[in-house]
């Protein structure tokens, strides 16, 4: 949620786009220097990487060469933000790791019979590394899709999601006996 949130303001605080003065051919309202650059024949165009610039089709004659234009973006925007998306992925990352990140591997080593334990933990490993790999793949389509805000709200809709199942529906297991752990689920 907190990434998402992060990739939103710096969408929302990038250098105006000037319409009177560009030359970029879309059907999308294109009104900061994100949504420019975000259309992939369009370049970005200012005296000062965080003011008001243009937003053009680089041509022979229009290519950002006048004496003021001391910036072309084509890719990465400037936002104060920036620091945000850093801010919260360090967050982030310390939080699962002291969290829920421990929680797959400990539930998983508690929950199965002893009699399957091992063919059980190695079949939800996979599937955990599956889901990671399926994440990773679809990353870049879903940003294209959504925006980089909408595809991390996605993922934050479905960790609560999930995490609401969780609460209501797995038994808590501390300091129970593994013997009466396996009694609980079967």
């Amino acid at each position: 949620m907190l990434l998402g949130g992060a990739y939103y303001s710096i969408s929302r605080s990038t250098a105006p786009v000037n319409q009177a003065n560009s030359t970029c051919p879309t059907d999308d309202v294109i009104t900061s220097c994100g949504s420019c650059v975000a259309h992939p024949d369009c370049v970005f165009c200012s005296t000062d990487r965080s003011t008001e610039g243009r937003c053009i089709k680089p041509t022979i004659t229009d290519n950002c060469t006048e004496p003021d234009m001391k910036y072309r973006i084509s890719e990465v925007c400037y936002s104060p933000y920036s620091w945000t998306i850093i801010a919260t992925m360090v967050f982030y990352i310390a939080m699962f790791a002291t969290g829920i990140g421990t929680l797959a591997w400990t539930i998983n080593s508690e929950i199965y019979p002893m009699w399957v334990r091992g063919y059980a933990l190695s079949l939800s490993t996979m599937t955990n590394w599956m889901f990671n790999l399926l994440i990773a793949f679809t990353l870049l389509d879903l940003t294209n899709i959504l925006t980089k805000y909408g595809a991390f709200w996605l993922y934050a809709g479905i960790t609560i999601v999930g995490w609401v199942l969780f609460y209501f529906r797995l038994p808590e297991t501390r300091g129970v006996s593994l013997e009466r752990v396996e009694q609980l689920f079967s």
